[in-house]
């Protein structure tokens, strides 16, 4: 059975199931056959549900398609078919390329996304304050909702789906909602709202729609907690029953029938606020004596509720619109408990340490023994004498009141914070492991799908401190933290998002974020071009053309920097002026001189132009790709001549308007044209390498070490990374990932080495989870060549390790790499996905010895082939 032929792992627009498509789906799928093959055809059936499908009673069969296309696959034909907001089944089978077939895939499903005339004039819902007059902005801005308890006929359901959108809330507060189905947690919604969509005035609005098929009982009961802060927050919620036969039907719908409770006295809401410069949000003062225990249960009694207000005003604005959100839903997860530790500071004050830090809440099931008030404090970081610094390096308070009663008090916080401490201060009584967890918001996670293991205990700590990173920190948007602005910015997406390439194959959430940022740029000007190569890697990874098809226009215009978004590019000097950000904090920077024509803002045009030519070909553009590979010539060139220490053999920082050079060498100037490939051979790589590396000792900010260590993969030399990864010195405030570790105990990557390099700085900043990367991308050299993973590098530097296991995911499946340093030899094994080819690159290799399995030698490459291969290199 080794050698059957099957597809799995099916998505429609990169997603397992997606109710986000609109005219033209894009349908993916993986091939499962351990002895390695290729795809030659594939035929794909639709139907409306999933019981036609099985009976053969088809909406459209694309019959045998001679294609070798197994992501991304678009067929137009499909276009004219697909009604709004219905359920639809599809599965494929594919040929290989010894006419072997396989049978037809499990099904899947997809929904199309619902027409606007669906949310246009609808109202949503809010509640009354006691003396029944809407609850006011400033005051109670939490509600508690249940819909009236309905019937479902569950015999011939087949999926029932709720979908909601909350609206009302600052955007940084966006996710301020949960929601329950029958008592059982089924999400955070709703998603950050897309403001200047695609170039327009308009502001898209997203719906988030989730799965309850599995929840539904006879008797049934939705129950929402939700924060609003302005006159137009409103809920709004219906719930549509797909039935076998490819009905539907509404179910319920969010009126005057729901019940609504205002929450102020239960969260203490009197506009008391916990602030940073950037957002506020409600303190919750929860106090049990009002907070309606088992509020979302079916069992409860909300006979003194009041009837939920509706709005006046038509929930969606004269310029907003109504999408679903394409990336996956953010849902709560308890943190587990077996990290977890209880420590008791002093009498009647309690530490508890979660073990790693959270994204998101509290879940709480206290026993009190008494009636009582404690002060909670939460925060990232201890102060010296072990309590909990609740006032964040970042700036927000962690400082509430519980107001707990006698016996049990169970109870969920809904606003998102960050933090791994919890300090009850005045608490009498006991507290357990696992009384109060961590209520995480974050998109699904497979920890199983990307792993690394070596005999350099470091390394892997940093990949695993790297994976949690991406874990945690995967909202409805990259971010740069939660904790401070949670505000989304290129630079953070260029190190977020290829981390996150590296050790999952959710790439949705980096490709909606990608969209998002190219409507709304931040002020760094090299962060609008780090926005053109993210969607050039978004395609290499996924095999979708559609962003680079869609957005074409505005990553043309990032290249645009000067005053008034004209050409900055100085064609009589042939440099552009202008500066990005370089690094951060300012004196992170190693003494960089800023001048008109800076040799890291021009290193990433370089890059960057390169990068556009290569999306102008494959839109068919040649003259723009002509156009970008000459420019990026002559930037490069004059770099090389003008910008460039001969002797040192590295480069200069800047360039003054009347020519003069600034004779200052940062490591950042080289480090970006290093990392732009801005070299004219190997040996000028060489030496580009050895400064960049500076004998092991990082320079600059954890955010800059990206292009230290891009460049150092670039160059050849991912062996200098690794030495740098695996520096073990954690010195007070020393710039190692072994100080990050052992002294900050970071769990998720930080802004800063330490406080003392960035007094602000935040414990959950993915622009520091750069060794996750370097490890997958750099030290095993694994990436993708041509689009959809169709062909990827294995250019592995391992210097000193003498064992590596690696799974690394990809859209086309899991490709498991295994290295071992014998007595005689250099073994490498590969097990390879279907529908591949590796190239190991054999310039910098020792001998090949012996070859088994899949591989062969080819024109300096050694060729991987789908299944498992053996190299023995000469030790």
């Amino acid at each position: 059975m080794g050698n059957e032929l099957k597809v799995e792992n099916l998505k429609v627009n990169l997603k397992s199931f997606s109710y986000s498509v609109r005219q033209l789906p894009t349908f993916s799928w993986q091939i499962k056959n351990e002895n390695g093959c290729f795809q030659k055809e594939f035929r794909i059936i639709i139907a409306k549900s999933k019981d036609l499908l099985l009976k053969n009673k088809l909406l459209f069969d694309s019959k045998w398609v001679n294609s070798n296309n197994n992501t991304a696959v678009c067929i137009k034909e499909i276009s004219d078919l697909l009604d709004t907001g219905t359920l639809y089944y599809w599965s494929v089978c594919i040929k290989d390329q010894n006419g072997n077939e396989s049978e037809f895939s499990k099904p899947s499903c997809f929904i199309t996304e619902f027409s606007q005339e669906k949310f246009d004039q609808l109202k949503g819902i809010w509640s009354l304050n006691k003396t029944g007059k809407e609850q006011l902005p400033d005051l109670g801005t939490t509600v508690f909702f249940r819909s009236p308890q309905f019937k479902v006929i569950t015999e011939n359901v087949d999926k029932a789906i709720l979908t909601a959108v909350i609206k009302g809330n600052e955007p940084t507060l966006s996710q301020s909602c949960d929601l329950f189905f029958n008592g059982q947690s089924i999400g955070v919604g709703s998603a950050r709202s897309h403001p200047n969509y695609h170039e327009t005035k308009k502001t898209q609005i997203f719906y988030n729609s989730y799965d309850v098929t599995e929840l539904i009982k006879e008797n049934n009961l939705i129950a929402v907690k939700a924060t609003g802060v302005d006159k137009k927050r409103a809920f709004y919620a219906f719930l549509t029953v797909y039935l076998e036969n490819g009905l539907q039907q509404q179910v319920i719908v969010t009126s005057s029938d729901w019940k609504a409770l205002d929450a102020t006295a239960a969260y203490g809401d009197f506009d008391s606020k916990i602030r940073s410069l950037y957002f506020e949000m409600p303190e919750e003062n929860v106090d049990m004596r009002y907070y309606p225990q088992g509020w979302m249960k079916n069992s409860y009694d909300d006979h003194n509720w009041n009837q939920a207000l509706v709005k006046k005003y038509s929930l969606i604005g004269d310029d907003e619109f109504v999408s679903a959100y394409p990336s996956e839903n953010t849902y709560r997860y308890k943190l587990s408990t077996k990290l977890q530790t209880i420590k008791v500071i002093a009498e009647n004050d309690i530490l508890i340490d979660l073990g790693k830090e959270v994204i998101g809440s509290l879940a709480v099931n206290i026993n009190s023994t008494c009636d009582q008030e404690t002060i909670i404090y939460s925060g990232e970081q201890l102060n010296d004498d072990g309590t909990v610094r609740h006032h964040l390096a970042c700036g927000p308070d962690y400082v509430e009141k519980w107001t707990l009663v006698q016996g049990k008090n169970i109870f969920s916080t809904l606003q998102m914070k960050n933090f791994r401490y919890v300090e009850l201060k005045g608490f009498v009584g006991e507290i357990h492991i696992g009384d109060i967890t961590g209520w995480a918001m974050r998109q699904p996670f497979d920890d199983n799908e990307g792993s690394f293991y070596s005999d350099d205990k470091l390394l892997n700590a940093e990949y695993e401190m790297s994976k949690y990173t991406i874990e945690a920190t995967n909202q409805d948007i990259y971010v740069d933290s939660q904790a401070r602005e949670r505000r989304p910015y290129e630079g953070d997406l260029l190190v977020n998002a290829n981390t996150s390439y590296s050790i999952s194959s959710n790439y949705s959430l980096a490709r909606h974020s990608i969209d998002w940022l190219l409507d709304n740029p931040t002020w760094p000007e090299d962060y609008k071009l780090f926005n053109v190569e993210m969607a050039w890697y978004d395609y290499l990874y996924t095999g979708d053309i559609s962003l680079l098809k869609t957005r074409y226009g505005i990553l043309k215009k990032k290249f645009l920097r000067g005053p008034n978004d004209s050409d900055n590019f100085d064609e009589k000097v042939g440099l552009v002026s202008g500066n990005g950000l370089v690094d951060w904090p300012i004196r992170e920077r190693d003494g960089f001189i800023e001048s008109k024509y800076n040799t890291p803002f021009n290193s990433v045009y370089v890059g960057d132009y390169q990068i556009m030519a290569k999306i102008a070909n494959e839109l068919h553009c040649e003259q723009d790709s002509k156009f970008y590979l000459k420019r990026a010539a002559i930037i490069k060139n004059t770099l090389l001549t003008k910008l460039f220490n001969k002797q040192e053999g590295i480069f200069y920082d800047s360039m003054d308007e009347d020519g003069n050079v600034n004779k200052h060498c940062s490591h950042h100037a080289s480090a970006y044209a290093l990392s732009y490939q801005v070299f004219k051979d190997q040996a000028m790589a060489d030496k580009l390498c050895t400064f960049v590396a500076n004998n092991g000792e990082f320079v600059g900010s954890i955010y800059f070490i990206y292009f230290i260590l891009k460049g150092l993969i670039n160059g050849h030399h991912a062996e200098l990374a690794l030495k740098l990864l695996t520096n073990t010195n954690c010195g007070k405030d020393k710039k190692t990932f072994a100080a990050i570790l052992n002294n900050l105990h970071a769990t998720i990557a930080p802004e800063a080495w330490s406080n003392y390099y960035k007094p602000n700085l935040t414990m959950s900043h993915p622009w520091g989870a750069s060794p996750g990367l370097v490890i997958i991308q750099g030290i095993l050299g694994i990436e993708p060549i041509k689009p959809g993973f169709k062909e990827y590098s294995v250019d592995f530097h391992v210097g000193d390790l003498h064992e590596i296991s690696a799974k690394v995911p990809t859209i086309q499946g899991e490709l498991v790499f295994d290295y071992k340093l014998t007595d005689k030899y250099k073994v490498l094994k590969i097990k390879a996905p279907n529908n591949t080819i590796g190239k190991i690159n054999l310039a910098f290799k020792s001998p090949i010895k012996e070859i088994s399995g899949k591989a062969c030698n080819k024109d300096n490459y050694l060729l991987i082939y789908p299944g498992a291969s053996t190299i023995k290199f000469d030790k």
